[in-house]
C-alpha cells in the first residue's frame, strides 16, 4: 500500500523560551481518526500545549488514501497503520532538526481511531522513541505491553475492539495500563465536535494520566476498568 508523505500542523507552547538543549521540553505526535485532520482535535493541542508539549498534528493519518467499503475492515486499518507509522517517523525527523530544544527520544503518542493504531504500530516499529500512547477508542492494533511504555485508553461506550488490541486483567496490572470507559460515549464525538461534558472527561483522564507524581509517574482515574 502506497501512501503520500502525511502533511503535518506544528503546535509551538507559549512556553518555547524556556526550552533548551540541555532541558528539552516534552513532544506529543497527534494522529487523527479516519476521515478527520489534526485540527479538530483542538481541545487536546490546547490541553497539551498549556503543559509545554510541542504538538506535531497530523492532518490526515490515511495519507489520502481511501479505504475499500466492501473489504475486511480490520486488514485495511493495520495496512494503514504500518505505512502511517513510517510516514509519522520521515516526518518527525525532519522536525526534530528545526526543534532540536524538544525531547524527539521520548515521545508521547495521541491518537483517534485509525490515528490510534498509526500511533500503536508507531511504537512497536519504534519502542526506544516513545514513552506513552493516548488511544482514543482504537480498535484494529494491538496496543502496547512493555514496562518502558505507559499506556491510556480511553474506550466509547457503542463499539469494542478486536480480540487482543486491549490488554487483559493480569497484562494491565503487570504494566499499569489505564482502561478508561466512558459510558454514553460514541466513538465518533471523540473530537471536537462532540459534547463539552465529553470532552471534560476525556482531558481529565489525560491530565490524570499525565499529572506528574513520586509514583507512579502515569497514573489511571478512578473510572478504570477492563473493557
Amino acid at each position: 500500500m502506497a501512501m503520500a508523505a502525511i502533511p503535518v500542523d506544528i503546535h509551538v507552547p507559549a512556553i518555547v523560551q524556556a526550552c533548551t538543549n540541555a532541558i528539552p521540553c516534552p513532544v506529543a505526535i497527534l494522529s487523527p481518526g479516519y476521515g478527520f485532520s489534526g485540527s479538530d482535535y483542538s481541545f487536546v493541542t490546547n490541553y497539551l500545549n498549556g503543559k509545554g508539549y510541542l504538538v506535531v498534528a497530523l492532518q490526515d493519518s490515511a495519507g489520502g488514501v481511501k479505504m475499500d467499503p466492501n473489504a475486511p475492515v480490520s486488514k485495511q486499518v493495520q495496512a494503514l497503520a504500518r505505512v502511517a507509522s513510517r510516514s509519522i517517523s520521515t516526518a518527525i525527523d525532519d522536525i526534530a532538526l528545526r526543534y532540536p530544544q524538544f525531547d524527539w527520544r521520548h515521545l508521547l503518542l495521541v491518537g483517534h481511531s485509525l490515528g490510534g493504531d498509526s500511533s500503536a504500530q508507531f511504537a512497536a516499529d519504534y519502542p526506544n522513541r516513545v514513552s506513552s500512547l493516548i488511544s482514543l477508542d482504537s480498535r484494529r492494533v494491538a496496543l502496547p505491553r512493555s514496562a518502558g511504555i505507559h499506556v491510556l485508553t480511553i474506550r466509547a461506550s457503542d463499539t469494542t475492539a478486536d480480540p487482543a488490541v486491549l490488554p487483559n486483567e493480569e497484562e494491565r496490572s503487570r504494566y499499569g495500563t489505564c482502561v478508561i470507559r466512558i459510558e454514553g460515549s460514541r466513538h465518533n464525538d471523540m473530537h471536537d465536535a462532540g459534547s463539552e461534558q465529553l470532552k471534560a472527561r476525556m482531558t481529565s483522564a489525560i491530565d490524570t494520566f499525565l499529572a506528574p507524581a513520586p509514583y507512579p509517574k502515569y497514573a489511571c482515574g478512578q473510572d478504570s476498568k477492563l473493557e
